[in-house]
């Protein structure tokens, strides 16, 4: 039997990154080491230096980061302060940067990884009062388009899923009820980002991109 993949998700107390979690737990395929936002913050270079070294300890070197922590700010820029955009590039897009950065080192000694990032259509789509959060999610889409460039050659895959409209506690109550007919739901991304981990070994081929949008397109 080959050895479990170990398999780190991000931001796994809610939302998409619970139901990725949930749906891996269910596998004998995956170790699973899931990090709630009590457990990692990160925006922080600490504790996220200090999670990884726990899930190491705990599990050996991660094989697949699921970047999926984040948060969304939704104003228009004229009222919008400092540091709420400070904040939003801060867990969008450092905090990816720090995942990335404390698994990447083995993933390129051993030539086998996946950094899998839950991304957003608003990194591709302009929608008003989304400033900031486009902002983070247009420049995290160069960083990993890029980071897939320069790691290509040792064997690491590099995948991101632009995400449309998802019924989570991104949005408020009264939009996921009113657009419940609408929206997918956490479980249909989950499903993706499976699908897509279960490509780990395939030594051809690699996913870049998905873009993944409600049936009747975004809201």
């Amino acid at each position: 039997m080959p050895k479990p993949l170990h398999v780190w998700v991000t931001g796994a107390s809610r939302g998409i990154g619970k139901a990725i979690a949930e749906m891996g737990a269910s596998t004998d395929s995956v170790v699973l080491s899931a990090t709630t936002r009590a457990e990692c913050d990160v925006t922080h270079a600490a504790s996220v230096a200090a999670a990884h070294a726990h899930l190491v300890a705990q599990h050996g070197p991660v094989d697949v980061l699921i970047n999926n922590a984040g948060i969304g700010v939704f104003q228009d820029l004229s009222t919008m302060t400092i540091s709420a955009f400070d904040e939003t590039l801060a867990a969008n897009l450092r905090g990816p940067f720090l995942c990335i950065h404390h698994v990447l080192p083995s993933m390129i000694e051993r030539k086998r990884g996946m950094i899998l990032t839950i991304n957003s259509v608003s990194a591709i789509t302009a929608f008003t009062g989304c400033t900031a959060y486009g902002a983070s999610k247009a420049g995290l889409l160069a960083l990993t388009r890029s980071l897939r460039e320069e790691v290509r050659g040792h064997g690491i895959k590099v995948t991101d899923l632009l995400v449309g409209a998802t019924s989570t506690e991104i949005w408020d109550e009264a939009s996921r009820t009113q657009h419940a007919d609408r929206m997918m739901l956490s479980s249909d991304i989950a499903g993706h980002v499976w699908r897509i981990v279960s490509t780990f070994d395939d030594p051809r081929s690699m996913i870049e991109e998905i873009i993944i949008r409600p049936q009747h397109g975004d809201l």
